[in-house]
């Protein structure tokens, strides 16, 4: 026994049509999901190695500190006070030159 007008749409076949709409769409996105790419500008590029060298360079420079140490221990390490104070100024802004 058939329920609603005679000539009306098929159940089953509104079902199977809307599956199968439904698998094109999710098939449609997982397209667009697998196009996605992010390629990095060069100068970011650039820069992220730069920020890796940095990376790997000693914060001591470790010859200076071992030719002062040589220095201070055979009495001849003589400190120029002009030009410390010279880079004390520089370093708080106070050179006015």
């Amino acid at each position: 026994m058939k329920i609603g007008p005679p000539n009306g749409p098929d159940a089953a076949k509104v079902y199977g049509i809307q599956q199968k709409l439904g698998k094109r769409i999710e098939n449609a996105k997982e397209s667009e999901r697998t196009t996605d790419s992010f390629e990095p500008s060069t100068r970011i590029r650039e820069l992220k190695e730069l920020k890796e060298r940095l990376q790997s360079i000693s914060e001591v420079r470790q010859e200076l500190v071992e030719r002062l140490r040589e220095e201070i221990a055979a009495g001849t390490y003589k400190p120029d006070p002009e030009r410390i104070a010279a880079g004390i100024r520089e370093e708080l802004g106070l050179d006015r030159r």
